[in-house]
């Protein structure tokens, strides 16, 4: 979605000189909210739209990866890979992923 409030699909090709910038713009805000206290972040789920704190996901940790669960419905919210060379995370499951900010958490 835009900030006008459109969906991308409405509004067509992104145009160069529309203002936006890369993912680098955003790398340093970021840094900051991945170093946080993740357990007490609360995380609402895409499927049924309950939240609640990540540390009450029920998480399955015995293959080769992590599957994280919303307890409300069961629904994948996170899945976490980690491989000699990468790490891969998917979070579409969580809809939205609320921390609280560095210096709060005790940083």
């Amino acid at each position: 979605m835009t900030q006008d409030g459109t969906l991308l699909e409405e509004r067509g090709p992104l145009d160069p000189s529309d203002g936006h910038v890369d993912g680098n713009a955003v790398a340093g805000a970021l840094a900051a909210v991945f170093v946080t206290e993740i357990t007490t972040a609360l995380v609402r789920c895409r499927a049924c739209g309950d939240a609640g704190p990540f540390a009450a996901l029920m998480v399955w940790a015995h293959g080769p990866g992590v599957v994280g669960r919303c307890p409300s419905c069961e629904a994948v919210l996170l899945r976490y890979v980690a491989t000699p060379g990468r790490v891969r995370v998917d979070l579409s499951g969580i809809a939205e992923l609320e921390l609280a900010p560095v210096a709060a958490a005790g940083r």
